[in-house]
């Protein structure tokens, strides 16, 4: 997962980076070409600065006229073009500058050509002045506005390009990576599908020889009924084959709990309908094979809920054989049942026998217990408190 982590955070980090380059790249593209194109259109295809010039000429004149203003006039005109923002004007007569002025604070690189007097020759105006008529141009900066749009443009054009590329790039590494789950997810699968069939088939293949096996005994036990150090040994031969046994049970019931295939559970009913005969069994199980039990904890309300029959019985029959292996037969085993407002529980506690080794066992019994009950959505909890050994079933309350 964290090799998939680093995969993942190096192929955005290159994507950012490409995006970056990318948006920079056709930014430079466009902005060369759209000046390009806007200074041939302004130039030479349109009357724009014709068109923009003329009202300026024609008041200038008119202001030239009526105060008399001579070419050396310089602060006079000066002043009518500050109170008219005009950004450059060039005075020439017969080719020769008189005078020009340009405000700077106005200055925009793109519209340069209109600054340049050698190039604005071609636009500039006859206007009448006292002393001589002279070519004057005007420029007002009407042309700023169309590279400022184009900056604009260019700007908000390039950044979209880089998130699109970076958006599809995300979906594509995101799609890629979710494939890549879904196969090793299927993978993993298709491997525990494996291991569960395994483990269910060795389990099955187990008891076959271990129940020839103990048919074998009990008949021996018959037939050395009068040898008693025979039946000593055959009484041994029989416990260790029941263990035995008992534990291959566990592992199919883990087997069968850890399994991906869906739990179906019943219909939900009274939870002393479901454990009322289940409590009375085990109960009188524990006190035929002589152990003390105390029963005097457990009680009913009318709640329900919702279980799977078949595991409930693996449940409580892996329960009992705990009990019978480790638990010490001279301390009662007591059981009761608890409520809260979501919760019915069952527990089961007894005494430990010192010589036993539940705690120091693989604990597969009670791991198939644990594996059933969250099929079940419930849980199972243990502890060891007082000299006792407490199991703890919960199962959630249904409406």
């Amino acid at each position: 997962m964290r090799d998939d982590l680093k995969r993942v955070k190096k192929k955005l980090s290159l994507t950012f980076a490409i995006a970056i380059i990318g948006t920079c790249v056709v930014f430079g593209l466009l902005y060369y070409l759209g000046i390009d194109l806007l200074n041939n259109y302004i130039e030479g295809t349109s009357h724009l600065i014709y068109d923009n010039e003329k009202p300026y000429i024609d008041e200038f004149q008119q202001y030239v006229t009526d105060n008399d203003i001579s070419t050396t006039d310089v602060e006079q005109y000066d002043e009518w073009m500050t109170d008219h923002d005009v950004a450059f004007y060039s005075v020439q007569e017969r080719g020769k500058v008189i005078y020009n002025k340009s405000n700077v604070d106005k200055l925009i690189s793109p519209a340069k050509n209109m600054y340049d007097y050698r190039f604005t020759g071609s636009y500039e105006l006859p206007v009448q002045f006292a002393d001589i008529e002279a070519k004057v141009f005007i420029y007002t900066g009407f042309t700023i506005k169309y590279y400022i749009a184009l900056m604009i443009f260019d700007v908000g054009f390039s950044l979209m390009m880089g998130i699109v590329f970076v958006y599809l790039r995300i979906r594509k590494i995101i799609a890629g990576y979710q494939t890549e789950l879904e196969a090793s997810q299927e993978q993993e699968k298709k491997a525990r599908q494996e291991k569960d069939e395994l483990m269910r088939n060795m389990a099955h293949d187990l008891r076959t020889p271990l129940t020839g096996v103990m048919t074998y005994v009990d008949v021996m036990k018959l037939e050395n009924e009068a040898y008693a150090e025979n039946m000593k040994n055959l009484n041994f031969i029989s416990e260790k084959v029941l263990d035995i046994r008992s534990q291959v049970d566990n592992l199919l019931d883990f087997s069968i709990a850890g399994s991906q295939r869906p739990v179906e559970l019943d219909a939900s009913m009274d939870v002393e309908y479901i454990f009322g005969d289940y409590l009375s069994d085990v109960c009188a199980q524990l006190m035929k094979s002589n152990y003390e039990v105390d029963a005097e904890g457990i009680s009913f309300k009318q709640v329900k809920v919702a279980v799977n029959m078949a595991f409930l019985t693996r449940i409580f029959s892996n329960l009992t054989d705990n009990i019978y292996k480790y638990a010490d037969n001279k301390k009662p085993v007591v059981m009761k049942t608890a409520f809260t407002k979501k919760i019915f529980s069952v527990e089961i506690g007894n005494g430990v026998c010192d010589n036993k080794t539940l705690l120091k066992s693989a604990g597969i019994g009670l791991k198939s217990v644990d594996a059933m009950m969250q099929r079940m959505n419930g849980s199972m909890s243990f502890k060891r408190e007082h000299g006792k050994f407490w199991v703890k079933l919960e199962f959630p309350i249904v409406k």
